[in-house]
Protein backbone atom coordinates (compact mmCIF):
# COMPACT_ATOMS: atom_id res chain seq x y z
CA UNK A 1 0.00 0.00 0.00
CA UNK A 2 1.05 3.31 -1.22
CA UNK A 3 2.45 5.40 2.23
CA UNK A 4 0.95 8.58 1.27
CA UNK A 5 -2.37 6.82 1.03
CA UNK A 6 -2.48 4.70 3.93
CA UNK A 7 -3.21 7.46 6.42
CA UNK A 8 -5.96 8.76 4.64
CA UNK A 9 -7.94 5.05 4.11
CA UNK A 10 -7.57 4.89 7.99
CA UNK A 11 -9.26 8.32 8.61
CA UNK A 12 -12.03 7.55 6.01
CA UNK A 13 -12.47 4.02 7.83
CA UNK A 14 -12.96 5.92 11.20
CA UNK A 15 -15.49 8.50 9.46
CA UNK A 16 -17.40 5.24 8.12
CA UNK A 17 -17.31 3.49 11.70
CA UNK A 18 -18.54 6.96 13.19
CA UNK A 19 -21.44 7.27 10.62
CA UNK A 20 -22.11 3.38 11.24
CA UNK A 21 -22.73 4.28 14.95
CA UNK A 22 -25.43 6.68 14.04
CA UNK A 23 -26.98 4.28 11.43
CA UNK A 24 -30.70 3.31 12.26
CA UNK A 25 -29.04 -0.85 12.20
CA UNK A 26 -28.99 -3.27 14.23
CA UNK A 27 -27.35 -6.61 13.80
CA UNK A 28 -27.09 -10.64 14.70
CA UNK A 29 -25.70 -11.93 17.91
CA UNK A 30 -21.93 -11.57 18.30
CA UNK A 31 -21.07 -12.49 21.44
CA UNK A 32 -19.99 -16.52 22.68
CA UNK A 33 -19.72 -15.91 26.22
CA UNK A 34 -21.83 -17.80 29.30
CA UNK A 35 -24.55 -15.40 29.41
CA UNK A 36 -27.81 -16.07 27.75
CA UNK A 37 -28.71 -12.72 25.12
CA UNK A 38 -30.95 -12.72 22.29
CA UNK A 39 -30.78 -8.93 22.89
CA UNK A 40 -29.08 -7.38 19.56
CA UNK A 41 -28.61 -4.09 20.57
CA UNK A 42 -25.44 -5.39 22.57
CA UNK A 43 -24.37 -7.33 19.42
CA UNK A 44 -24.93 -4.11 17.78
CA UNK A 45 -22.66 -2.51 19.98
CA UNK A 46 -19.62 -5.08 19.77
CA UNK A 47 -19.61 -5.01 15.88
CA UNK A 48 -18.86 -1.27 16.06
CA UNK A 49 -16.13 -1.59 18.95
CA UNK A 50 -14.39 -4.47 17.11
CA UNK A 51 -14.53 -2.01 13.97
CA UNK A 52 -13.34 0.89 16.22
CA UNK A 53 -10.15 -1.15 17.76
CA UNK A 54 -9.04 -2.56 13.97
CA UNK A 55 -9.01 1.13 13.17
CA UNK A 56 -7.11 2.29 15.97
CA UNK A 57 -4.33 -0.14 15.36
CA UNK A 58 -4.02 0.42 11.77
CA UNK A 59 -3.33 3.61 12.63
CA UNK A 60 -1.13 3.31 16.19
CA UNK A 61 1.45 0.65 13.95
CA UNK A 62 0.99 3.09 10.80
CA UNK A 63 4.23 4.39 10.97
CA UNK A 64 6.13 1.65 13.08
CA UNK A 65 5.26 -1.42 11.34
CA UNK A 66 3.38 -1.05 8.22
CA UNK A 67 3.02 -4.83 7.78
CA UNK A 68 0.84 -5.13 11.14
CA UNK A 69 -0.81 -2.00 9.88
CA UNK A 70 -1.89 -3.30 6.57
CA UNK A 71 -3.09 -6.77 8.32
CA UNK A 72 -4.90 -4.62 10.62
CA UNK A 73 -6.72 -2.72 7.66
CA UNK A 74 -7.81 -5.81 5.97
CA UNK A 75 -8.92 -6.91 9.53
CA UNK A 76 -10.97 -3.53 9.07
CA UNK A 77 -12.73 -4.03 5.50
CA UNK A 78 -13.36 -7.96 6.86
CA UNK A 79 -15.22 -5.95 9.66
CA UNK A 80 -17.10 -3.66 7.74
CA UNK A 81 -18.14 -6.24 5.49
CA UNK A 82 -19.98 -7.71 8.79
CA UNK A 83 -21.80 -4.36 8.97
CA UNK A 84 -23.21 -4.70 5.38
CA UNK A 85 -24.01 -8.32 5.43
CA UNK A 86 -25.81 -7.07 8.68
CA UNK A 87 -26.98 -4.25 7.89
CA UNK A 88 -30.64 -5.49 6.69
CA UNK A 89 -32.28 -7.41 9.49
CA UNK A 90 -32.62 -5.03 12.45
CA UNK A 91 -33.85 -1.51 13.30
CA UNK A 92 -32.29 0.15 16.36
CA UNK A 93 -33.43 3.45 18.62
CA UNK A 94 -30.86 5.16 20.50
CA UNK A 95 -32.28 5.06 23.68
CA UNK A 96 -32.24 1.34 23.51
CA UNK A 97 -28.98 1.57 24.25
CA UNK A 98 -29.86 3.47 28.12
CA UNK A 99 -30.17 0.08 29.48
CA UNK A 100 -27.47 -1.62 32.17
CA UNK A 101 -28.34 -5.19 30.87
CA UNK A 102 -27.77 -3.89 27.06
CA UNK A 103 -24.29 -2.58 28.41
CA UNK A 104 -23.35 -5.57 30.97
CA UNK A 105 -23.50 -7.86 27.90
CA UNK A 106 -21.89 -5.64 25.51
CA UNK A 107 -19.05 -5.63 28.25
CA UNK A 108 -18.97 -9.26 28.27
CA UNK A 109 -18.49 -9.34 24.74
CA UNK A 110 -15.67 -7.32 24.82
CA UNK A 111 -13.79 -9.68 27.21
CA UNK A 112 -14.94 -12.78 25.03
CA UNK A 113 -12.61 -10.83 22.27
CA UNK A 114 -10.38 -10.39 24.73
CA UNK A 115 -10.02 -14.23 25.92
CA UNK A 116 -10.04 -14.88 21.76
CA UNK A 117 -7.37 -12.77 20.83
CA UNK A 118 -5.27 -13.43 23.68
CA UNK A 119 -5.21 -16.91 23.31
CA UNK A 120 -4.79 -16.91 19.85
CA UNK A 121 -1.66 -14.86 20.49
CA UNK A 122 -0.21 -18.04 22.02
CA UNK A 123 -1.73 -20.36 19.87
CA UNK A 124 -4.42 -21.30 21.77
CA UNK A 125 -8.00 -21.96 19.65
CA UNK A 126 -10.74 -19.47 20.94
CA UNK A 127 -13.34 -22.75 22.08
CA UNK A 128 -10.52 -23.44 24.77
CA UNK A 129 -10.17 -19.90 25.84
CA UNK A 130 -13.96 -19.22 26.29
CA UNK A 131 -14.94 -22.47 27.83
CA UNK A 132 -14.33 -22.14 32.05
CA UNK A 133 -14.03 -26.25 31.77
CA UNK A 134 -10.68 -25.92 30.23
CA UNK A 135 -9.13 -24.43 32.88
CA UNK A 136 -8.76 -27.88 35.26
CA UNK A 137 -6.41 -29.23 31.99
CA UNK A 138 -4.68 -26.52 31.51
CA UNK A 139 -3.88 -25.88 35.04
CA UNK A 140 -2.69 -29.37 35.79
CA UNK A 141 0.15 -28.73 33.30
CA UNK A 142 3.09 -26.37 33.61
CA UNK A 143 3.11 -24.06 30.53
CA UNK A 144 7.04 -23.87 31.52
CA UNK A 145 7.62 -27.41 31.57
CA UNK A 146 10.60 -29.22 29.86
CA UNK A 147 9.56 -33.00 30.67
CA UNK A 148 8.42 -35.46 27.98
CA UNK A 149 5.06 -35.40 29.43
CA UNK A 150 2.47 -34.09 26.94
CA UNK A 151 2.04 -30.04 27.04
CA UNK A 152 -0.03 -27.78 28.02
CA UNK A 153 -1.02 -27.42 23.75
CA UNK A 154 -1.32 -31.00 23.45
CA UNK A 155 -3.41 -31.41 26.20
CA UNK A 156 -5.57 -28.74 24.37
CA UNK A 157 -5.09 -29.69 20.61
CA UNK A 158 -6.34 -33.35 22.19
CA UNK A 159 -9.52 -31.79 23.87
CA UNK A 160 -10.45 -29.75 20.80
CA UNK A 161 -10.01 -32.87 18.86
CA UNK A 162 -7.72 -30.82 16.74
CA UNK A 163 -4.27 -32.33 14.99
CA UNK A 164 -2.71 -29.17 14.00
CA UNK A 165 0.78 -28.07 14.30
CA UNK A 166 1.17 -27.31 18.07
CA UNK A 167 2.13 -24.12 19.32
CA UNK A 168 3.73 -23.52 23.17
CA UNK A 169 0.66 -21.74 25.03
CA UNK A 170 3.43 -20.33 26.99
CA UNK A 171 5.66 -18.63 24.04
CA UNK A 172 3.93 -15.36 22.19
CA UNK A 173 3.42 -16.63 18.37
CA UNK A 174 1.35 -14.25 17.10
CA UNK A 175 2.33 -10.01 18.45
CA UNK A 176 -0.80 -8.64 16.22
CA UNK A 177 -3.08 -10.40 18.08
CA UNK A 178 -1.63 -9.59 21.68
CA UNK A 179 -1.64 -6.16 20.63
CA UNK A 180 -5.40 -6.52 19.41
CA UNK A 181 -6.17 -8.56 23.10
CA UNK A 182 -4.26 -5.61 24.45
CA UNK A 183 -6.31 -2.78 23.05
CA UNK A 184 -9.43 -4.75 23.95
CA UNK A 185 -8.43 -5.04 27.61
CA UNK A 186 -8.19 -0.92 27.82
CA UNK A 187 -11.21 -0.82 26.15
CA UNK A 188 -13.23 -2.72 28.49
CA UNK A 189 -11.67 -0.57 31.40
CA UNK A 190 -13.04 2.43 29.81
CA UNK A 191 -16.54 1.07 28.89
CA UNK A 192 -17.61 0.24 32.05
CA UNK A 193 -15.79 3.67 33.80
CA UNK A 194 -18.34 5.23 30.56
CA UNK A 195 -21.37 3.21 30.07
CA UNK A 196 -21.56 0.93 33.15
CA UNK A 197 -20.95 2.80 36.51
CA UNK A 198 -23.82 5.17 35.63
CA UNK A 199 -25.83 2.23 36.78
CA UNK A 200 -24.31 1.54 39.68
CA UNK A 201 -26.66 1.36 42.65
CA UNK A 202 -26.87 0.50 46.42
CA UNK A 203 -28.06 -2.81 45.86
CA UNK A 204 -25.40 -3.33 43.41
CA UNK A 205 -22.28 -1.33 44.24
CA UNK A 206 -20.43 -4.30 45.46
CA UNK A 207 -20.22 -7.00 42.98
CA UNK A 208 -19.88 -3.89 40.88
CA UNK A 209 -16.88 -2.51 42.10
CA UNK A 210 -15.23 -5.92 42.13
CA UNK A 211 -16.16 -6.21 38.35
CA UNK A 212 -14.29 -2.69 37.88
CA UNK A 213 -11.58 -3.71 40.07
CA UNK A 214 -10.73 -7.16 37.98
CA UNK A 215 -11.26 -5.59 34.77
CA UNK A 216 -8.15 -3.31 35.62
CA UNK A 217 -6.35 -6.83 36.90
CA UNK A 218 -7.27 -8.23 33.39
CA UNK A 219 -5.72 -5.10 31.52
CA UNK A 220 -2.63 -5.68 34.11
CA UNK A 221 -2.52 -9.13 33.42
CA UNK A 222 -2.53 -9.20 29.83
CA UNK A 223 -0.02 -5.79 29.82
CA UNK A 224 2.43 -8.17 31.45
CA UNK A 225 2.11 -10.63 29.19
CA UNK A 226 0.44 -13.17 32.10
CA UNK A 227 -0.09 -16.58 31.21
CA UNK A 228 -2.94 -17.50 29.16
CA UNK A 229 -4.41 -19.65 32.30
CA UNK A 230 -4.23 -16.36 34.23
CA UNK A 231 -6.44 -14.31 32.30
CA UNK A 232 -9.01 -17.55 31.57
CA UNK A 233 -9.35 -17.29 35.59
CA UNK A 234 -9.36 -13.50 35.92
CA UNK A 235 -12.62 -13.84 33.36
CA UNK A 236 -14.34 -17.30 34.27
CA UNK A 237 -14.19 -16.97 38.28
CA UNK A 238 -13.91 -13.30 38.89
CA UNK A 239 -15.33 -10.98 35.86
CA UNK A 240 -18.25 -13.53 34.72
CA UNK A 241 -19.95 -14.02 38.85
CA UNK A 242 -19.39 -10.38 39.55
CA UNK A 243 -20.93 -9.21 36.39
CA UNK A 244 -23.63 -11.51 36.31
CA UNK A 245 -24.61 -10.39 40.11
CA UNK A 246 -24.34 -6.65 39.12
CA UNK A 247 -26.77 -6.58 36.45
CA UNK A 248 -28.86 -9.67 36.80
CA UNK A 249 -27.48 -11.58 33.92
CA UNK A 250 -28.86 -14.91 32.64
CA UNK A 251 -26.66 -17.79 32.10
CA UNK A 252 -27.01 -20.47 29.80
CA UNK A 253 -27.39 -22.98 32.55
CA UNK A 254 -29.57 -20.81 34.94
Amino acid sequence: MNRLLAPYLVIFMILICYLVYLSPFLFRDAGGHIFVSSDDNAAFLTLIERVRIEALLANESLHSNLTSSNEHLTQLLDRLDDVIDNENFFVVRSEQFNNSTVNALFLANVVDEILQYYGGAYGILPNVMLNMSSMSTMSSMSPMSTSSSPSMSDIISNNTGMNNTRTESSILADNNKYETAKQYAKRAVEIFDSVLKPYKTKQNSLAAGQVEKYLVELKNAVDNKAPPLDIMTIVHTKIHPNLQLAYNLKTRTS
